[in-house]
């Protein structure tokens, strides 16, 4: 009994009941049933009653005479059994055992040598006269075959996305021991300044150093943040690499099948990891402390008293940094647009129309400002996000007090980080900072999109 290692099909599985030989031209009875076409025609024109056509396996009578189609599908599988070498039969046969036996149709116990592409499910060949007929059917191997080099023109981009993710991470490391070089410089340099001055002294020292380990610890903290999730996305593209490799590596076709979808989704999850982009490295400039400092000798004892900590400026915070450590992609809620704005299917676009669209009564909905609010609330901590817009004037608006930003150019993005316990609310624009709102936020937070010009679009940015 010889068999084929590439679908697990035995030679007995290929034969006609009728002539105990290879299928030649095998056509497949509307029972399920398959033999040549010669062989069925030659049984029926055998028959005494000229008019009745039966199936010489499981003697089921039709009343009209079946349309002798040639099954292709296993016209191929008979084409490849020829080709199988008589030396690897051994071979063939152990492959035959493991395969036929493991490997069956739940629907008719015969071994599985196809797969419907229609329905993404392995059937043998009896299936393509029930739920399969009239799909698209291809022997096993083929699909193998296919969807390998699927998975294998996944390399190279897989390859180029850890290359880059290895690329941020040494940036970053950079980042943190050059923070860590100038802030150790500056508290240096000011331990000699220290000497000079009198009572005042340790105060003034110490509030300048806390001000400088401040500052430089969150630098670190949040390139640290950074370095964590670049660690993160690269162990998970190495994960997904050793497991694209171990599936291109598995000849055992069903196996590779079944684990197949699962390959792409984790290919998938990772595809965006290479389009993330690093800022310009930004280090810390502690001049104006040390300046503080030297001229703190010229001054009288009143210094301290009017004296402040610098804090950690916005300007080290680029837009960058603050995409990838609290970025957030809010989508809108269709229960608070005003009847004049259209919602996008993925819910982060809001589109003025000219006309009303026909939304149900909801407490929640604009009757008056043309705006939606977004889903998303925020009550604590930072949180920031982007908005893609189109517009010649840019102004902010407070308690009905409106304020008129110059932006140079026509910029269609900007930034927008609401950090909770500070009560601040800040506008960027290329990292530089438009504007700031500074208040109590004692209630949750939504973020709202106004459209005032019809056919104007305004987009929440996903990250």
């Amino acid at each position: 009994m010889a068999s084929s290692s590439m679908t697990g099909v035995c030679a007995d599985e290929l034969q006609c009941i009728v002539c105990f030989e290879l299928y030649e031209e095998p056509i497949t009875l509307p029972c399920g049933h398959s033999f040549c076409k010669v062989c069925i025609e030659q049984h029926w024109e055998s028959r005494e009653e000229a008019t009745v056509c039966d199936c010489p396996n499981c003697r089921e009578v039709f009343p009209i005479k079946p349309k002798c189609q040639k099954n292709v599908a296993l016209a191929k599988l008979v084409e490849q059994m020829k080709l199988v070498p008589g030396v690897n039969e051994e071979k063939m046969k152990l492959m035959s055992v493991v395969n036929v036996e493991e490997r069956r149709c739940t629907n008719h116990g015969k071994p599985i040598q196809l797969y419907c592409k229609g329905d993404e499910s392995f059937m043998c060949v009896m299936c393509m006269v029930g739920q399969h007929k009239n799909h698209e059917v291809v022997p096993v191997e083929i699909v193998h075959d296919q969807l390998k080099g699927v998975l294998a023109a996944k390399c190279p981009e897989l390859s180029k996305s850890k290359q880059h993710l290895e690329s941020q991470l040494h940036q970053l490391k950079r980042q943190v021991e050059q923070t860590q070089d100038s802030g150790k410089g500056t508290v240096d340099r000011m331990e000699e300044k220290r000497l000079a001055l009198y009572q005042y002294v340790d105060k003034s020292v110490d509030l300048m150093k806390s001000s400088v380990i401040k500052r430089q610890n969150e630098k670190i903290c949040l390139l640290q943040k950074q370095m964590d999730k670049v660690k993160e996305q690269l162990n998970s593209l190495q994960e997904t690499n050793s497991t694209l490799k171990a599936a291109l590596q598995d000849l055992e076709t069903i196996s590779f099948l079944q684990g197949y979808k699962d390959v792409i989704k984790r290919l998938e999850s990772v595809s965006h990891f290479q389009s993330l982009k690093m800022a310009q490295p930004t280090v810390l400039d502690f001049s104006k402390e040390e300046k503080n400092l030297g001229s703190f000798i010229e001054l009288h004892e009143n210094f301290l008293k009017n004296m402040k900590p610098v804090e950690l400026q916005m300007s080290e915070l680029d837009q960058s940094s603050l995409r990838s450590l609290y970025g957030r992609s809010p989508s809108l809620d269709p229960n608070s647009a005003h009847r004049r704005i259209k919602i996008s299917r993925d819910l982060r676009m809001a589109t003025r129309t000219e006309t009303d669209n026909q939304y149900p009564e909801h407490p929640d909905r604009f009757d008056r400002c043309v705006q939606v609010l977004s889903s998303d609330c925020f009550s604590s901590g930072r949180h920031y996000w982007e908005v893609d817009k189109y517009e010649n004037e840019y102004y902010t608006v407070h308690n009905n007090q409106g304020t008129h930003l110059s932006v140079p150019g026509n910029p269609e993005r900007f930034g927008f980080l609401l950090d909770c316990e500070e009560g601040e609310f800040t506008c960027f624009r290329d990292s530089r900072v438009l504007h700031v709102f500074r208040g109590n936020f004692l209630d949750p937070v939504k973020p709202v999109i106004g459209v005032y010009g019809d056919g104007e679009s305004v987009r929440f940015c996903s990250f």
